[in-house]
């Protein structure tokens, strides 16, 4: 007999790093959603923030962890961590810059208690200023049994977890510097489940989206670059990798167009014929004028340049390095509250 959405168990990890700003609103979201659901637990894990999220987060009835700065700080390992602390047969898991929506945690529980094919549910995150203070109105959540949903590869950072599945399949890899989702949710996939996201919202997104290439070397200076590349070798010689390469495989064209650019070099000084390289060049030169052309500013078109190279650098430098076992992370962590 399959328990409805009343018996299953809830457990929802929030992970943070540095987010006392938003703390509050998130931890208030989720108390608001799960109030009154018997057996929900709420933990906390912060990656060693260096501002008074702990210290805002401990005023509230949740379970609050820290992780060791002796160990690798990311995203993955909070996960990680978090999930190791759970034992609820759903596990949500929200970062540190968002706010639980209203009544998605109702709807997606009936669907995980109406369907067992499906393994992960998220739902619609909308991005938001950091600075917004919006008050909005109670959603209608209308007859549950007519929620929709669209079959997606992976959830995102937002995301219920149903925790048999986590069992066979696997946790976070918390070696991996980003992609942790993914990675996991192609495991999922490949053990014959389904992740979905439901037609309605799940979380606000509080941040200051930029475009500046500023941007892109702040996130690279956090190796969040490195991840496809880790879970490329990870998958090496598995029926994993091709279809890990063809969903998140972003730095491999511009991987290959360096090679071919180096190749041409090579061939320009070794022949002394110097149009190999120049031909190149121009390909290259003509694909940058076409995406300026296209986008109408050749700020974006060198945005997207310096973006894909990027991707590449971090590719390669993701790929090189040694796998390591997940099961034998140092999960270090200090229990606050």
């Amino acid at each position: 007999m399959k328990k409805s959405d009343k018996q299953m168990n809830l457990d929802v990890v929030v992970i943070t790093k540095d987010q006392g700003w938003n703390v509050r609103r998130l931890i208030e979201s989720v108390l608001r959603e799960t109030d009154g659901r018997p057996g929900t637990e709420i933990i906390l894990v912060d990656s060693a923030s260096s501002d008074d999220t702990v210290e805002v987060a401990s005023g509230y009835p949740i379970r609050v962890i820290r992780l060791s700065k002796r160990q690798r700080l990311t995203a993955a390992a909070g996960r990680h961590a978090g999930l190791s602390q759970t034992n609820g047969d759903v596990v949500l898991f929200l970062d540190g810059d968002m706010e639980l929506r209203r009544g998605w945690v109702d709807a997606a529980l009936d669907l995980f208690a109406r369907r067992p094919d499906i393994a992960v549910i998220s739902g619609e995150v909308v991005d938001r200023p950091i600075r917004a203070r919006c008050l909005r109105a109670v959603e209608p959540l209308g007859e549950i049994q007519r929620t929709s949903f669209t079959e997606v590869p992976h959830g995102g950072g937002a995301a219920a977890y149903r925790r048999s599945v986590l069992d066979r399949v696997g946790s976070f890899n918390p070696y991996l510097f980003s992609d942790e989702e993914p990675e996991l949710c192609l495991r999922i996939r490949h053990a014959g489940y389904r992740i979905v996201r439901l037609d309605r919202p799940i979380a606000d997104h509080y941040s200051d989206p930029s475009g500046a290439i500023s941007t892109l070397f702040g996130r690279r200076r956090r190796n969040l670059y490195l991840g496809p590349g880790q879970a490329l070798r990870l998958h090496l010689g598995s029926g994993l990798l091709v279809p890990y390469a063809r969903e998140r495989g972003f730095g491999l064209m511009p991987v290959a167009g360096l090679a071919l650019g180096v190749a041409t070099l090579g061939m320009s000084l070794l022949f002394r014929q110097p149009r190999w390289a120049a031909l190149w060049l121009g390909v290259v030169a003509t694909l940058f004028a076409a995406d300026a052309a296209r986008k109408r500013s050749m700020y974006r078109a060198l945005f997207t340049m310096v973006q894909r190279l990027v991707f590449a650098e971090g590719t390669v430098k993701g790929f090189v390095g040694s796998p390591a076992d997940p099961s034998r992370f140092p999960c270090m962590f200090e229990v606050i509250k």
